[in-house]
């Protein structure tokens, strides 16, 4: 009976968790009013817990915010795949003004193809030990992030220091959480502020490239580590992407 009464109990603590998260947003739910020390660093200590919704298709908490000037959004990841597919190939969200759930203006990132932490190689056995700190460094020396659809943007990669006002950070938290932070000028975006109509967003979590696979079966195969730290295991989902589309109005206050 004592048994019994202890699994009611956890199921009910359990129950209690999830309903406090919104498990997806409902079309034309309002966004957050960003915080007002809000800075974007890839620390979610500003934003209110638990975050907003979750998706379970991309694994991810999500809250979209803004003020009057700018959009904002956050992310956490504790899905370790899903950790490694955005350290590997990125995160992208989409911004349609028009409320139509597709195309739009976007943005990658983080880039770390072209991110070298001078690590050198190390033994399997001490890998795990400095992987957290590799990752780290990984996302503090980030240069780039990708852009397309924007009126007033040529497609391609920008500088993470841009001068178009488009903010971006990732990091890992203390309980190991991949938190990615966005911040876009609502005029980069052709939103008006205090605008009341649906606008659409999308959140992808990106594949894994095939050539990657080669890449790290070949590496496999000679003995040597992986050609990122952080990577998980190699399951056939890591390589199609998961996304979701979502609609919310601006918050207003």
């Amino acid at each position: 009976m004592k048994m019994t009464r202890a699994l009611i109990t956890g199921a009910g603590l359990i129950t209690g968790l999830l309903l406090s998260i919104n498990v997806s947003a409902q079309d034309s739910e309002p966004n957050k009013w960003a915080p007002a020390n809000i800075k974007i660093d890839g620390q979610a200590t500003e934003w209110p817990k638990p975050l907003q919704f979750y998706n379970n298709v991309t694994k991810l908490f999500y809250t979209i915010a803004n003020d009057k000037e700018n959009l904002y959004v956050i992310i956490s990841v504790p899905d370790q795949q899903s950790q490694v597919k955005i350290m590997r190939s990125g995160f992208t969200f989409s911004v349609n003004p028009s409320g139509k759930k597709k195309g739009g203006a976007s943005i990658t990132f983080p880039l770390t193809a072209n991110v070298n932490t001078g690590a050198p190689d190390v033994p399997e056995a001490s890998r795990a030990l400095i992987a957290g700190e590799l990752k780290k460094q990984i996302l503090a020396n980030l240069k780039e992030i990708k852009v397309d659809g924007f009126d007033s943007i040529p497609d391609g990669n920008i500088p993470v220091q841009n001068t178009f006002g488009i903010q971006t950070a990732a990091t890992f938290d203390a309980a190991g959480n991949l938190v990615c932070e966005l911040g876009i000028p609502l005029k980069v975006l052709g939103i008006t502020a205090g605008s009341d109509k649906p606008i659409a967003y999308r959140f992808k979590v990106n594949a894994l490239k095939r050539e990657d696979k080669k890449e790290q079966e070949a590496k496999r195969a000679k003995g040597q580590p992986p050609p990122m730290p952080g990577q998980g295991p190699d399951t056939f989902a890591m390589y199609y992407s998961a996304d979701f589309w979502t609609r919310q109005t601006l918050a207003t206050h």
